[in-house]
């Protein structure tokens, strides 16, 4: 199917059976109501969808057909020492710390499950006994492994522990990111994509867009999209990937990389990863104790 029925199932997957216009539809999906029009009348013709009057409705072919396209595991990466984040990362690693009564994982660990996702690895180093003896509690579903090279080594170690579930269509997330809007994880995907939001400047990690693509990926930038590492791979980018991966990591400076430089700067050429907008309310990350004081001031009292 071409990119606009992709769409427009995947709203009426989500949905249900729905009355709407063509201007509410073009409106939600950012799609011309003439290119709309042309995706329905085809998807009816094909039997993935059905209508009733003016109401239309997803098929149980239409949900099949979509099954290609669904994320059906979730890696996710947290082995640092957080230490820009101490006192608060004295006893447990960054993702476990508590931010208004829920863990900064949790977010994301809950997003992914609420779309079904629960084949979830997580890679832990520092610290790494508080996520294996609290997160199961919770999650009984997840696979933890440790990376006992993390002090020495940077996260591309970790997505090598986890190369061998990195196949098959796969979020590839980073763990300290704090998710305020579940809604950004997705359970279908047309292309490998990746999380951003606009920004006229900023100096964290960003990119740029070609044609809504990633490009130009670098730490600071202008009118760029802030980088937020969540982000899905498609089972061909993910199979390039872990190629890379495993080269790159065995160079003079391998074990220096992040685990995204391989397809965002050193062999961008090999992949084309689409742009996902999101509002910069949506996630966040915390980048040290005085952002978590203003977050949760039940850490004021305590002396960095």
């Amino acid at each position: 199917m071409n990119r606009y029925e992709f769409e427009v199932l995947c709203f009426f997957e989500e949905h249900g059976e729905k009355t709407c216009t063509l201007q509410e539809l073009s409106d939600t999906l950012r799609i011309s109501k003439s290119a709309i029009d042309k995706a329905i009348e085809r998807l009816i013709s094909g039997a993935l969808m059905t209508r009733n009057g003016m109401a239309l409705k997803i098929s149980e072919e239409g949900k099949m057909a979509l099954e290609p396209y669904r994320a059906k595991r979730a890696i996710i990466v947290g082995a640092g020492m957080g230490t820009r984040m101490m006192p608060a990362t004295a006893d447990r690693p960054k993702p476990m710390v508590f931010v208004n009564g829920t863990r900064i994982i949790d977010t994301l660990i809950d997003a992914l499950a609420a779309v079904g996702i629960k084949d979830i690895i997580v890679v832990g180093g520092y610290r790494f006994e508080v996520m294996e003896k609290e997160l199961p509690e919770k999650y009984p579903f997840l696979r933890l492994l440790e990376n006992k090279k993390y002090s020495a080594e940077n996260n591309i170690s970790s997505a090598l522990l986890a190369k061998e579930y990195f196949r098959g269509g796969c979020y590839f997330c980073e763990a300290d990111v704090l998710v305020r809007n579940p809604e950004i994880i997705r359970k279908y995907h047309y292309n490998t994509d990746i999380l951003g939001s606009w920004s006229l400047e900023t100096d964290d990690w960003c990119f740029t867009s070609d044609n809504g693509m990633l490009a130009d990926y670098k730490k600071g930038g202008t009118h760029c999209y802030n980088y937020y590492g969540i982000s899905y791979w498609s089972d061909k980018d993910s199979a390039e990937l872990r190629k890379d991966w495993e080269e790159l990591y065995e160079t003079p400076d391998g074990k220096e990389l992040f685990w995204e430089f391989p397809a965002f700067m050193i062999r961008k050429e090999k992949y084309k990863v689409e742009i996902r907008p999101c509002e910069k309310t949506d996630v966040m990350e915390i980048d040290n104790f005085s952002e978590l004081v203003l977050l949760d001031n039940s850490y004021s009292g305590i002396n960095q």
